[in-house]
């Protein structure tokens, strides 16, 4: 008992430190770093997804650092670089849309998370990343996906956003907490405390920004669903807020045995780095080797740990041929990478000023927050109450879970939204527009109309789901604006990827299978017990 009130002490001392640090300087906001990396489909004026491969015009997919693809050729993935503000961020990300619209002529950029009109499973392209090891390593991982879960699903696209805190940040708040553990260990031990809370608390996420109720019929070919029918060629979810995040999309059933922990970071790489090196019967079922062509890295649960579907990710940067773990278990957490956001439909960005400001409270209250270890009962409370937003967030008196009991979601919400808001007192007298993105949040909880899922579906009443985004697409075409210097840079950047992918083509001097295994021998963490 008295071990439990000393626990209890010490978060409420952490709890009090960070409250504190704010409200002595607030600007303290501005030591916030971001990223986003937004994904979309091309696609044709009639719906259909483009079939046309990545175009060169865009530079090479394997070492561009802004433009690539993410599954397919026709999965377009943006990212910008690092950022401190939310201006310059939107503005990076703006401009890449401007200067790949440029090249795309003829096509859009599917507006949702969920699918415009694919083509049958087998028939979407694989991005292919050129004939060298490590493309030939990118395209068969992919290839793997595909088996294992299906292009169709692979298509779904997302927007995944990369938050992190200077070491100016860090160091205040390890000394007004008077820890003397090393800043990395202070830094993983405060990232992996946000990532629990995170976790408890993500459905708040998929309420307020849940926007893919709706999918194409072609979607479903072949799948078994409760989908309704909403109108012509479109399926809905009668309660639900996001099919991205439900049963058809990014699920796996084999990786529900990873027991994964966000309590300590040794035992989240040593969960990865086991089901990285562990097989999976129906995955060995896969031929390993057809007419001596690979079909997948290898049959293990995750073929590499990026494999691994979660919300939410530590990350480091990871250098060539290392492995996302091996670069965390080596440096440290770097910065998170949120990943459960859907494709804001509203937006031509896929993402709003307003949803990134929202964040910024989000995790910095849930770095604020008390977080206990999560044990198996907080982790199956967190499970039903994500889920159940997913599924039926839009319902009518939906209860969720808070500490084993019974609570309306939005006398939760209610709660929740109020405490973001007391935390962000000080914050928002430096920035009013955060008080601008608490107002929406609020809005949301008052006017279930104002929630983007229910807004879709108000919007899509009468349409199809796909003649409504293609409008949308179209009509974000002229948007995106690019300033002449910098589309030369581009242009100049583009040559550069090209020419770069060439010199790493020409300089391989081993066979794939020798490279294969060089690789799983460097990215193995040896210093684990698995």
């Amino acid at each position: 008992m008295l071990r439990m009130q000393l626990i209890c002490i010490k978060y409420e001392r952490a709890r009090l430190s960070m409250l504190d640090l704010f409200k002595e300087d607030p600007t303290l906001i501005y030591e916030i770093r971001q990223g986003i990396e937004r994904e979309s489909l091309r696609t044709l004026p009639n719906g259909n997804s483009s079939l046309a491969p990545h175009s060169k015009e865009m530079g090479s997919k394997l070492t561009h650092a802004y433009l690539t693809t993410d599954y397919s050729e026709n999965l377009l993935e943006f990212i910008t670089r690092v950022h401190s503000t939310t201006k310059s961020v939107l503005i990076d990300l703006e401009q890449t849309h401007a200067f790949a619209q440029g090249k795309i002529k003829g096509e859009f950029f599917w507006s949702n998370s969920m699918p415009c009109i694919l083509p049958p499973d087998d028939e979407i392209p694989i991005a292919d990343y050129g004939s060298s090891n490590v493309g030939k390593l990118k395209s068969l991982y992919r290839m793997g996906l595909g088996h294992r879960y299906g292009r169709t699903m692979q298509s779904i696209a997302g927007v995944h956003y990369n938050f992190s805190l200077s070491d100016n940040f860090w160091v205040l708040l390890k000394n007004q907490e008077k820890c003397e553990e090393s800043l990395r260990d202070f830094k993983d031990k405060k990232y992996f405390h946000l990532m629990r809370n995170f976790h408890r608390y993500r459905w708040v996420l998929m309420y307020l920004f849940g926007a893919s109720p709706l999918v194409d019929e072609s979607f479903l070919t072949g799948k078994s669903h409760q989908l309704k029918k909403f109108s012509n060629r479109t399926l809905y979810t009668e309660e639900g807020t996001s099919l991205r995040m439900g049963g058809l999309g990014y699920t796996s059933s084999a990786q529900e045995q990873i027991k994964i922990s966000y309590n300590e970071i040794d035992q989240y790489i040593s969960a990865l780095e086991k089901a990285r090196l562990e097989t999976y019967p129906p995955y060995e079922k896969i031929d390993e080797k057809k007419d001596n062509t690979r079909s997948q890295l290898n049959s293990n649960i995750i073929q590499i740990d990026n494999e691994f579907y979660s919300t939410i990710r530590p990350k480091n940067i990871a250098y060539s041929s290392e492995s996302a773990l091996k670069a965390i278990h080596e440096r440290g957490v770097q910065y998170i990478e949120v990943r459960l956001l859907d494709v804001d439909p509203f937006t031509p960005l896929g993402i709003s000023s307003e949803t990134i400001h929202f964040m910024h409270l989000f995790l910095l209250w849930c770095l604020a927050k008390d977080s206990a270890p999560l044990d198996a009962g907080d982790c199956d409370e967190s499970t039903y109450n994500f889920d159940q937003t997913v599924l039926r967030g839009r319902a009518k008196n939906l209860e969720l879970k808070k500490e084993g009991k019974s609570i309306l979601l939005a006398d939760y919400l209610s709660d929740i939204l109020a405490q973001i808001d007391l935390f962000a007192g000080a914050i928002k007298k430096v920035e009013p527009f955060y008080d601008i993105a608490l107002d929406k949040q609020l809005r949301k909880l008052k006017d279930q109309d104002a929630l983007p899922s229910q807004k879709l579906l108000n919007e899509v009443a009468g349409k199809s789901f796909i003649d409504y985004h293609l409008d949308l697409s179209r009509g974000y075409v002229d948007s995106y604006q690019i300033t002449p210097e910098q589309k030369i840079l581009f242009n100049k950047y583009t040559e550069e990827t090209l020419n770069e992918q060439m010199r790493i083509e020409a300089e391989d001097n081993i066979d794939f299978d020798t490279f294969l295994k060089q690789y799983f021998d460097s990215i193995r963490i040896n210093d684990l017990k698995v």
